[in-house]
């Protein structure tokens, strides 16, 4: 489970093209990725189930992460110096060699995590178990067979979720029990997902009572698990200032739609497609723009990492309520949807 020998061995296998190929794989449990799934599905298909699925991505990161730092086991380019990093090409510096453990079920050595968890200062991403694209992938994958009732999509996600596990493990990111664990977290998460699904609070979810700013039952619900509860963990450095980015600022935006009221998913083909279209250039520009300026301007010195990893991510999650109201203005929607969305 947390041997490094099965890692090595699939790495002396690699060539430069199938590195490149696992690289590829991984992207695909990217939160570029995934972006790109939800966008489609919002503006695209349907919006209350792209967002449903959104939620149900940004919980799955949540959960993921508090589980992480709780946990606190290092990746294996931690515990084994031979370990590659095939996925950032960081050269490893560990002062571990031949570290990994002897026995399948073993845990990782207690002088390696001794050392692991007394650094001072993190790298990005250190935590290994429960690997997060797993996670995500599974979650991603099985929701949407749910939401959409898809025999296709279901028979498709196992496979997509192994791929990701197996390039995961050989890009030395992750170890077996690492991905195992990951994928646990990700199905345990959508049956608690698939039971939403067919009770109340989904509808309730969608009504626009349920999010006035006024002391009732559900409201207070509902405003606690979209803000209260990532504020919170984020203040106890539970979750990354980019995981709380994106649901904050997701969380946000979905208030302003419903306070104009949610749009109906009228529209022809090519509504949908420049819809689409509009959402994933807004998302993209911003993240690039925000990118960039942050890693040429050097203000990490007095705006401190987590808070620009937040606002890298809340200000591309915040453009859906941007996307949104320029559909409306350019009527992409359809007379019914901009009916629906100025009631």
């Amino acid at each position: 489970m947390f041997q490094t020998e099965p890692i090595l061995y699939l790495q002396s296998l690699g060539t430069e093209w199938f590195t490149f190929l696992m690289v590829l794989i991984t992207s695909m449990g990217s939160p570029a990725f995934f972006a790109g799934i939800i966008i489609i599905t919002a503006f695209g298909i349907d919006f209350k189930k792209g967002f449903l699925l959104f939620q149900l991505l940004l919980w799955t990161a949540l959960i993921t992460e508090v589980f992480k730092v709780m946990i606190a086991f290092p990746r294996p380019d931690f515990v084994d110096r031979r370990v590659i990093n095939l996925e950032d090409g960081i050269k490893n510096t560990t002062p571990f060699n031949g570290s990994g453990e002897s026995g399948f079920f073993k845990l990782p050595d207690r002088e390696v995590l001794k050392a692991f968890r007394l650094q001072e200062i993190f790298p990005d991403s250190p935590f290994g178990l429960p690997s997060g694209h797993v996670a995500l992938t599974t979650a991603l994958w099985g929701g949407t067979s749910s939401i959409f009732n898809s025999r296709t999509i279901s028979r498709l996600a196992p496979a997509v979720v192994l791929l990701i596990a197996f390039s995961r493990i050989y890009l030395g990111r992750h170890f077996l029990g690492d991905v195992l664990g990951g994928a646990a977290l990700g199905l345990i998460i959508l049956i608690i997902f698939t039971r939403f699904l067919k009770s109340p609070l989904k509808d309730d979810f969608f009504k626009k009572e349920n999010f006035e700013p006024v002391f009732r039952q559900k409201n207070l619900f509902f405003y606690s698990i979209m803000f209260l509860i990532p504020f919170l963990l984020t203040a106890l450095y539970l979750i990354s200032g980019e995981v709380a980015g994106y649901f904050l600022g997701t969380n946000a935006a979905y208030l302003l739609i419903m306070h104009k009221g949610l749009p109906e998913d009228t529209g022809d083909m090519w509504q949908r497609a420049t819809r689409v279209f509009i959402a994933l250039m807004l998302f993209g520009v911003s993240a690039l723009v925000l990118d960039t300026g942050f890693d040429t301007t050097n203000t990490a010195s007095y705006l401190g990492v987590t808070f620009i990893e937040f606002l890298k991510s809340f200000i591309p999650a915040f453009t859906i309520w941007i996307s949104v109201s320029i559909c409306m203005k350019l009527n992409l929607y359809g007379r019914d949807g901009v009916k629906e969305y100025a009631k």
